[in-house]
């Protein structure tokens, strides 16, 4: 038998009780909370020992793609993992679950870069409505996207260290239940380019030169 450990994700959804004001309401979700719900944090399962990304993403033409097939423990409906990493920045990375018979949205995410969200809350501090990333987004039962942060990603060692897509992918895997065979986790392979990191100085601006 598979017991699920208790993450930070789930004591979210059981204690998140109050009203999530926000721009967007996915009331696909909000119908079928409960199967959100058990959709998340239920066992699933990878079956790639490697993730191999090497492939631009159709959507946009800056970041790689790589889809992988995920099954539920207790659900047969198609469940994908997408994996996109930023063509110039491989530290720009995001990991996405879904699941078509819910939603066309992804409905578990990870965000190592980006924007900062905003969770739109009278009940918190407009200084603590803004998560800024690396965040994990999940839904509320009001089928409102919620963005929050593990405790390692509060800790600015651990934060550091989840820099890496090949740790990364660990942390995501336990926060939403995902395992390669029993007790492991995939590995990330990007074969695409060198990815070097763009910068917007040029390092030889001023610098004279002589034969």
């Amino acid at each position: 038998m598979v017991t699920f450990v208790e993450t930070s994700l789930e004591k979210l959804i059981q204690i998140n009780n109050i009203a999530i004001m926000a721009d967007i309401t996915y009331p696909e979700i909000a119908a079928q909370y409960d199967f959100y719900v058990k959709l998340l944090a239920e066992r699933k399962s990878v079956f790639e020992d490697v993730i191999e990304v090497s492939g631009v993403d159709g959507n946009n033409k800056n970041f790689l793609a790589k889809d992988s097939i995920v099954k539920h423990i207790s659900i047969n409906d198609e469940l994908v993992l997408i994996v996109n990493v930023r063509i110039a920045n491989y530290q720009y990375f995001q990991f996405k679950l879904r699941c078509k018979k819910l939603s066309g949205v992804p409905f578990f995410r990870y965000d190592s870069d980006g924007e900062t969200h905003r969770n739109y809350d009278d009940n918190i501090p407009l200084a603590e409505q803004q998560i800024t990333t690396p965040h994990f987004h999940y839904f509320t039962k009001e089928g409102k996207c919620f963005a929050y942060k593990t405790d390692k990603l509060l800790e600015p060692r651990e934060q550091k260290a989840l820099e890496d897509i090949g740790i990364c992918i660990a942390h995501f895997c336990d926060e939403s239940n995902i395992r390669l065979g029993d007790n492991d986790y995939p590995e990330i392979s990007i074969t695409y380019g060198l990815g070097l990191q763009l910068i917007e100085n040029d390092p030889l601006k001023n610098i004279q030169f002589t034969s």
